[in-house]
């Protein structure tokens, strides 16, 4: 943990674990929730700008690469029935770049049944029977490539995605939209997920760093290194 010490004004200052020099750490809670927003935003407004400006160009662009190899796919919050998406607890971790995510899903599965702009960046996937929009039906069918006007059947306001067929007859197509990112995307969608969990799961650190400053070794640790 980070060893802390109050100061005569109230602040709370960490001591370096490199030389013992104290780090003021200025409105700790508020550093933390802008460290979460934009990972090293805590630090730069702590005075820590180098360290600060290290976890952002590190973290931010990894993020970022994730969600360039996953095409925009890999970032969505789904907590529906046989599409839980346990990865974004982990990718929430990074901050305002999830947030989209988290708009887009409430969007989808709210009363409008289209997400923000009519685009499938960070949208959930589409799963069997889902009803959606219209508008939303018309714009997937025109920008994605693997959906075409008879993925849709009419459910008056909506349409419905890919409903289950009749009795007796068998749907060779897959069943949801995260299927079809899979197989489109092969790997990719694999490892740009884990870029981006990642990403999130590192910038805990970053909120810890700001909250309590840096990590001390433990007392034991501490012991083994004198001669």
């Amino acid at each position: 943990m980070g060893k802390q010490e109050p100061i005569a004004s109230g602040r709370v200052v960490a001591i370096s674990p490199d030389d013992g020099s104290t780090i003021d750490l200025k409105s700790p809670a508020l550093a933390a929730f802008l460290s979460w927003l934009v990972p090293g935003l805590g630090q730069i407004v702590q005075g820590r700008r180098f360290k600060g400006l290290l976890f952002m160009a590190t973290l931010v662009p990894t993020f970022l690469a994730g969600v360039w190899l996953g095409d925009g796919r890999v970032v969505y919050a789904s907590w529906k029935p046989g599409d839980k998406r346990w990865a974004f607890i982990c990718q929430a971790g990074i901050g305002a770049a999830a947030i989209p995510s988290m708009i887009q899903s409430w969007r989808l599965d709210g009363p409008a049944k289209q997400p923000a702009f009519l685009s499938t960046f960070m949208a959930p996937p589409l799963s069997r029977g889902q009803p959606v929009s219209q508008a939303y039906a018309a714009a997937l069918v025109k920008t994605d490539p693997d959906i075409d006007a008879d993925d849709f059947r009419p459910l008056p306001p909506w349409q419905q995605f890919r409903p289950s067929p009749p009795p007796g007859m068998l749907d060779r197509r897959p069943a949801d939209q995260v299927s079809m990112w899979h197989k489109r995307l092969g790997r990719f969608f694999e490892i740009g997920t884990l870029y981006t969990m990642l990403a999130g799961m590192l910038n805990v650190l970053v909120i810890y760093d700001a909250w309590s400053g840096p990590m001390h070794p433990t007392p034991r640790d501490e012991k083994d290194k004198q001669p």
